[in-house]
This record gives structure tokens, C-alpha cells and sequence, in this order.
């Protein structure tokens, strides 16, 4: 779970929190990444940084490795957000409410609702749909 997952109760779902939440873990995603290459990189050469050899090879690669732990995280699919978005929502939740709340793409938003219904979190209220509506799913949990 990340950040959000943690700190907020499981009936309350700020739409704020989590975008900023989901920015900050992309960001030090990026930056953890470029400073490990470059503390990585420069483990040759004594200018700008004087840790050389081994340690700065060793550095250089923990530093990438925590980046790339905070890409895996910004790269999740925000599970537990979505049964809350849900449960705020009076227990029903459509693909359009995902996209849109959750700033998702398209393709995100189609693995996410998959997803769900395969843990036993969602199920279609009415399959019996003409084409040109929308799903409605009912949160069961």
C-alpha cells in the first residue's frame, strides 16, 4: 500500500491527496533515478564526486534501486483507492468514474475494473446493457 493507503480511513477518499500522493512517487522515482546514475557514472573519476571504485559502484546502483522500487509503486494500480472512491460513491462504481477520479488511462482503467471483478470487489449490476451505456458496477465488500 502506498502513502494515501495508509494515512486515510477506508471510508474517506480525497481525490487531492491521492494525485499528489501518486506526483510526489513519480518525482523521487525520477530524481533517485538520475542521482544513482550519476553517482554510478561518475564512480570513475574523483571530480565532482570523490567517492571512486567499488562503493561508489555499490552506491550508485542502491540509489538507482530505490528509484526504480518508487516507479513500481507510482506504476501500481490503486486497488485500495478504488473500493474507497466506491464505497464514497454509495457502493457503485463505472469505468468513467475510475478514468475521471482516478486520472487513469484507458487501458489502466480496463486492467484496474478487471482486476476487481476477478478479486470478487466488483460485479455488473445489469448485463443486459444496450451498447451505448455504460456499465454500472456494485462494490460487494
Amino acid at each position: 500500500m502506498n502513502k494515501f493507503s495508509e494515512s486515510h480511513d477506508s471510508e474517506d477518499f480525497d481525490e487531492g491527496t491521492f494525485q499528489k500522493s501518486k506526483q510526489s512517487e513519480r518525482r523521487q522515482a525520477y530524481f533517485f533515478l538520475m542521482l544513482g546514475g550519476l553517482v554510478f557514472l561518475d564512480s570513475g573519476s574523483p571530480i565532482p564526486i570523490p567517492l571512486t571504485g567499488l562503493p561508489s559502484v555499490l552506491l550508485g546502483l542502491a540509489i538507482m534501486a530505490y528509484g526504480w522500487s518508487q516507479w513500481r509503486s507510482y506504476q501500481r494500480l490503486p486497488l485500495h483507492e478504488a473500493i474507497q472512491l466506491g464505497r464514497v460513491q454509495g457502493g457503485r462504481l463505472s469505468r468513467t468514474d475510475l478514468f475521471l477520479k482516478l486520472r487513469l488511462s484507458a487501458e489502466k482503467t480496463d486492467e484496474l475494473l478487471d482486476l476487481l471483478i476477478q478479486k470478487g470487489f466488483l460485479e455488473m449490476i445489469d448485463e443486459d446493457l444496450p451498447p451505448e451505456n455504460e456499465p454500472v458496477y456494485r462494490l460487494l465488500s
